[in-house]
């Protein structure tokens, strides 16, 4: 795992500045603090810090092929590099490390790029300059689980596992990108291609872009193709899925470093610890989280699937309701998040570090595979009180409003309210952190009247994700379609960043695509199972692992990671940095927000108004965002 940046001038003329590689270089050490190295060729700068897992001894990047006529710097892991090792070796290819940044290298050689991205089975963001044909390759995994971003700007492209460093290389001003601010206040993220900053892009999952004689080209490589099945039985795909399980996680214990898991209360991590220890001739750590609420600790639990399943178990207690380290966390998240989990994750992988560990597998990913988020089931539930008159539906809606205010229950209001039976107007509905009125009245003047001005808002273009399941039900249109945005741009998003502020590589065993190109050929009744009152979530991943996973953790109900940001917006005082950037001179300082409307917004969700708390959040994120990187 690594960070890393460079710089291409597009137009062949003088060559980048070494010291400000070195300096953006430097910048990404939290990624790997292990090592670092810096290349160059005439018009292109390669750099990397290195967080040494794989051949500690020998895989110091850049790295080049024999002849030195192809370079590379490389962020991930390829799970499956020493099978394809094997086969470039018997087609004449020499090695002179262990690591599998090299096999990319000759499987560029061998196959070309598209050849190559094919045939890897991993996660990974990286560079490849050949000289030869003077091509300079950008190039992301499938799930979009490492991210790379890129700019253009004075003839030169500049690439950087983190925003940071290409600002650092480029002098490029971080301007906020008002569009991503109008998408991150409906659904509490910026979606790709776009970032927070004007002019950085991140590049999607699945892409590559190649750059030769000063033209830049994006293909995708690799889409999700759903079919209507295989034909085997309930019991096969069982098996099956059983099977890839076991093979996927296995692979994900690749390491020379010291190797753990993270376990929770649910299923996913407990699934992971499993198969981890069986394959494992010694005792597997496995680390959790407690939390003075008791609404969100599921410390007993872990305890318990641990002793079940023999592994070294540590618990590591989390007693700060306050947040004291969103600041600190949200520097290294570079752009924001409206909810703030990823602080709870920030001192999460913070212990997992001081326990000795290097490497961590981690449960994200299973609800995207097996529709295990709420509005999975909301979907089946709202399916038939679609058609029904929208007398009706408002009726419905305001009856789940009177039971609970919750996430789900707005979603759901929203769903009902709105009618639409689109995949990505549906997606947007249950995503959305706030009543849209409440967000309009919120933004400045200036910035409304620019954004009415803009021609549409960033959302409109996830209808572009879908051709690839048209014609499919909209349970397996939007288990696509989130695949794309929020899993990508929010769930892997904090995960990388919140892991690698700490030098921890974070492994997600449930994003495996092989998984993946298997359950998109599972019905949906497979995924969500039941009756419309009683329906069990992730239902294949549950009969696949009885006997193996401990039966309270196999049948425990969804919880999930959260922080208690609800509770504490409540407060009369919120900590020095929350106070500064919700006061009036800081608002009308950084100039998105009318300051009225904040605290007007603010005195809503203390007098308990639903729907208002993450939208608050959302504006406290921006505005500390807007300190830390534009003030």
């Amino acid at each position: 795992m690594c960070g890393i940046t460079g710089v291409l001038n597009l137009n062949g003329g003088r060559p980048p500045e070494p010291s400000r590689l070195v300096r953006a270089n430097d910048a990404l050490s939290h990624r790997g603090p292990d090592d670092s190295g810096t290349f160059t060729d005439g018009q292109v700068g390669l750099a990397m810090r290195r967080l040494s897992i794989i051949d500690v001894a020998r895989g110091h990047q850049p790295l080049s092929n024999e002849n030195g006529a192809i370079s590379i710097v490389f962020n991930g892991e390829i799970y499956n590099h020493l099978e394809l090792r094997e086969e470039l070796v018997r087609r004449g290819h020499v090695f002179r490390t262990r690591s599998d940044t090299e096999t990319i290298v000759h499987a560029y050689e061998q196959w070309g790029m598209e050849g190559c991205l094919s045939r890897l089975r991993g996660m990974f963001a990286f560079a490849i300059w050949d000289s030869s044909r003077r091509a300079l390759f950008l190039c992301r995994d499938r799930m979009g689980i490492k991210p790379l971003y890129y700019a253009e700007e004075g003839g030169r492209l500049y690439f950087s596992s983190e925003i940071r460093g290409i600002l650092l290389q480029s002098g490029i001003p971080c301007r906020v990108d008002m569009a991503a601010v109008d998408a991150f206040l409906t659904v509490g993220f910026v979606p790709n291609p776009r970032t927070i900053c004007k002019g950085i892009r991140k590049l999607p999952p699945a892409h590559f872009l190649t750059v030769r004689n000063g033209t830049v080209t994006m293909r995708k490589y690799w889409e999700l193709a759903y079919s209507e099945g295989n034909g085997s039985t309930v019991r096969e795909l069982t098996e099956e899925f059983q099977d890839l399980l076991a093979e996927c996680i296995g692979m994900h214990l690749m390491s020379e470093a010291p190797l753990g898991a993270l376990l929770s209360g649910g299923i996913d991590s407990a699934t992971i610890a499993a198969f981890a220890q069986r394959s494992l001739s010694t005792r597997l750590k496995t680390i959790s989280i407690s939390f003075d609420s008791c609404r969100l600790n599921e410390a007993d639990a872990a305890r318990e699937t641990a002793g079940a399943l023999g592994t070294d178990h540590v618990p590591v207690a989390f007693g700060k309701d306050s947040m004291d380290d969103y600041p600190e966390a949200l520097y290294y998240l570079e752009e924001p998040l409206a909810e703030p989990v990823f602080v709870t994750e920030y001192n999460m992988h913070r212990a997992v570090r001081q326990k000795g560990l290097k490497v961590v597998l981690t449960g994200e990913g299973s609800d995207e595979l097996l529709a295990g988020y709420h509005w999975h089931r909301g979907e089946v539930w709202s399916r038939p009180l679609l058609g029904l008159p929208f007398f009706l539906r408002a009726f419905v809606a305001e009856g789940l409003l009177l039971r609970s205010r919750g996430a789900g229950a707005m979603g759901m209001y929203r769903v009902l309210r709105e009618g639409r039976s689109e995949a990505q107007d549906q997606y947007r509905a249950w995503l959305t952190i706030g009543d849209p009125k409440i967000k309009e009245r919120l933004l400045a003047r200036e910035v409304s009247a620019a954004l009415k001005g803009n021609g549409g808002s960033l959302l409109d273009s996830w209808k572009d994700h879908l051709p690839a399941v048209a014609g499919r039900p909209l349970s397996d249109q939007m288990l696509w379609l989130q695949s794309r945005t929020r899993m990508v741009d929010d769930i892997n998003h904090s995960l990388d960043r919140m892991s690698m502020a700490h030098s921890v590589e974070a492994r997600v065993p449930f994003l495996d695509h092989k998984l993946w190109e298997f359950c998109a050929s599972v019905p949906f009744r497979l995924k969500i199972d039941g009756t419309y009152f009683d329906l069990t979530e992730k239902f294949l991943l549950r009969n696949a692992v009885k006997g193996i996973v401990p039966e309270g953790a196999r049948l425990r109900r969804k919880k999930g990671l959260a922080a208690p940001y609800e509770t504490w917006l409540m407060g009369s005082r919120l900590p020095d940095w929350a106070e500064t950037a919700l006061s009036e001179a800081e608002i009308k300082k950084v100039g998105i927000f009318e300051a009225k409307e904040v605290a007007r917004l603010r005195r809503e969700h203390q007098a308990g108004l639903p729907d208002r708390a993450t939208l608050l959040m959302g504006v406290l994120a921006l505005q500390t965002w807007s300190r830390l990187f534009t003030g």
